[in-house]
């Protein structure tokens, strides 16, 4: 349907519909008009609940209401086998579908498609954009930036869902490890160091720390803390034998498969993994990957300086990778952290140095986010900073890879659908 709209912007619309009697049209042509538009259900279950509508007859109609940019999440969410959505009684889309199957619930009974997109449209859609944030971050006066700023702040917020669900799972300390990882590895060998750090966990690295608990090395280390690690992760990455001074014998799994075609030598999975035992003798130095990292976060002032604590010189780790280490590795996972622990502080100072961080280094995605979007009337050439940068690459990955659609996409409204 090529949607462009921010989740976030529906739900912020149809929350300014409370009470409207806003006329809004279902699938099968039925009309029904907002007078409360329910209460927020919060992160579990259902968007709005308790929600009052009046139908053409005059008869009130109450339930829930579970909103999407497309009509096919609710399927891609698992809605149909949740006995949550048991009450949703439509189903909000930007725009109504075409010859998609029926939306059912796990009863097995049909669950309304509703447009939403009168809501947004017209004169109202710029206060959108242009409105007072509740964290008293102010949005761009130009409509552009202020989409790119919102699609920013979502892909933050799926990447911090993502990085609590391994906080959850493996621990703080390790999912930290994992995030980092994947951070060194190219597009091709992602998956395979985000293996590396479960091969090699960080409970397991403490071992051989060889410090005491001032972080003072030990006269008995058997070499430097960066030729140890180097040893240990070049084992566990399959490229060397095991270390005679490590007395376990085997490691989870098996070695990673890595891609070595068409990769620059400073790109490849030995130079990665060099820059990562650099990381891991910084971690035995000052307490494991969480504590090194939020005393960093928490010392730096400006995102710039975050990103320059993140380098390691003689180029190991450079500008740019560490730009995108510390926005798609670090902050979203310190800020999971923080929400999961109760920290505001912590969380806000994340969000702060995220929205602030400069540019990150131009990619083909990028390129290719800004000719289309600029080719639909939103020139977004001279894109300011990290967060939307990754806006416009959340907007091309979501809502414009879908060619049909994208060749009708005008960015210039609030609404777009093909």
């Amino acid at each position: 349907m090529g949607i462009c709209v921010p989740e976030s912007a529906l739900h912020a619309a149809w929350r300014r519909a409370d009470g409207s009697r806003a006329s809004l049209a279902t699938a099968d042509g039925r009309c029904y008009r907002v007078l409360y538009s329910g209460m927020p259900g919060g992160s579990i279950g259902p968007d709005f609940r308790d929600a009052v509508f009046e139908s053409e007859d005059g008869s009130e109609l109450h339930g829930d209401v579970e909103i999407h940019r497309d009509a096919a999440d609710w399927y891609a969410h698992g809605h149909h086998t949740d006995d949550r959505y048991g009450r949703v009684i439509f189903h909000a889309v930007c725009a109504l579908s075409r010859g998609h199957r029926r939306t059912v619930n796990s009863l097995g009974m049909n669950v309304a498609e509703i447009g939403i997109a009168p809501l947004i449209d017209g004169d109202d859609a710029a206060r959108l954009v242009t409105q007072k944030r509740d964290d008293g971050y102010a949005e761009s006066d130009n409509a552009a930036d202020g989409w790119l700023d919102e699609a920013g702040d979502e892909w933050f917020a799926q990447r911090m869902a993502s990085r609590r669900l391994d906080i959850e799972r493996f621990g703080p300390d390790l999912a930290l490890q994992m995030s980092i990882f994947e951070a060194l590895g190219y597009p091709r060998n992602r998956d395979q160091f985000r293996l590396l750090a479960q091969r090699l966990p960080w409970a397991f690295l403490a071992r051989f720390s060889h410090r005491n608990d001032l972080g003072e090395a030990l006269e008995s280390a058997p070499d430097s803390d960066v030729g140890r690690a180097n040893t240990l992760l070049r084992w566990a990455a399959g490229f060397d034998a095991r270390p005679e001074w490590c007395k376990v014998p085997r490691l989870f799994g098996e070695a990673p498969q890595w891609q070595r075609a068409g990769t620059r030598p400073s790109n490849r999975p030995e130079a990665r993994i060099s820059a990562a035992a650099h990381l891991v003798a910084r971690w035995w130095r000052d307490g494991g990957p969480l504590r090194s990292t939020v005393d960093m976060v928490t010392a730096s002032t400006r995102a710039s300086e975050l990103r320059a604590a993140h380098q390691i010189g003689d180029g190991f780790l450079g500008r740019g990778r560490a730009g995108e280490i510390v926005v798609n590795a670090v902050l979203p996972t310190v800020a999971a952290w923080a929400q999961i622990g109760g920290d505001g502080v912590l969380y806000r100072k994340t969000m702060h140095l995220y929205r602030q961080h400069p540019s990150l280094s131009t990619n083909s995605i990028l390129r290719e986010a800004t000719r289309v979007m600029s080719k639909r009337h939103a020139p977004v050439e001279q894109l300011a900073g990290a967060r939307r940068q990754l806006g416009a690459m959340h907007i091309y990955r979501t809502m414009l890879l879908r060619p049909r659609s994208a060749s009708q996409i005008n960015l210039g409204r609030r609404v777009l659908s093909s």
